[in-house]
């Protein structure tokens, strides 16, 4: 068989043969990949993209994609970009490489699935303890003095002078109120200036 091939001057791109010869690569991953390895070094293009350009269907296209990642002419990393948005990057070599050999080419290290946000941060102050505490850990409320119960009966039976929609508690709910105003400071209760037994309605 004879051949006549005359060396490009220009726009050409230097495929190796193992590219093209590639038993395990069909024709639609070979095209894929010397597209892809003709761009110029500052062209983002993705796959896809070029897939499109080649006139490579949808279908043909996932088969030749899977071809390449599996050959380890192609790597692909998932990453979260501005506003908490995830893209996914991709690396096109003209050699196999192994997924570590890919990663210090990207220049990171390798990741495993989706990464997390952020970097792992030790426990908050505040946080539970490791271990639980023994014992009964509440704190029974302190009985009130009996001289601030009184004071607090007092407060409260005088609260009808104070507004006379107060008069209108009722009284069954009198002594609750009384101990939840023992156990405020005297100085925080307020004073009626002439305490009288509410009137039963």
């Amino acid at each position: 068989m004879q051949r006549h091939a005359i060396p490009p001057a220009r726009f050409f791109s230097q495929v190796p043969n193992e590219i093209i010869r590639h038993p395990r690569l069909s024709s639609d991953a070979v095209r894929l990949l010397t597209w892809q390895l003709s761009l110029p070094a500052d062209h983002d293009e993705s796959l896809s993209t070029t897939a499109r350009r080649a006139s490579i269907g949808k279908c043909a296209f996932l088969r030749a994609k899977r071809q390449l990642k599996d050959e380890g002419y192609v790597h692909e990393w998932r990453e979260q970009v501005a506003r908490g948005r995830w893209q996914t990057r991709q690396l096109v070599s003209n050699v196999p490489l192994s997924a570590e050999e890919a990663a210090l080419v990207r220049g990171a290290a390798p990741t495993g699935g989706i990464p997390a946000v952020g970097e792992p941060k030790g426990r908050d102050v505040g946080g539970l303890p490791d271990t639980a505490p023994a014992g009964n850990t509440v704190q029974p409320s302190p009985a009130p003095e009996p001289d601030a119960l009184a004071e607090a009966r007092r407060v409260v039976e005088g609260l009808a002078h104070l507004d006379t929609r107060l008069s209108r508690v009722p009284r069954a709910i009198l002594p609750e109120l009384t101990d939840l105003a023992a156990g405020s400071s005297s100085s925080s209760a307020r004073r009626a200036p002439a305490p009288t037994p509410l009137s039963r309605r």
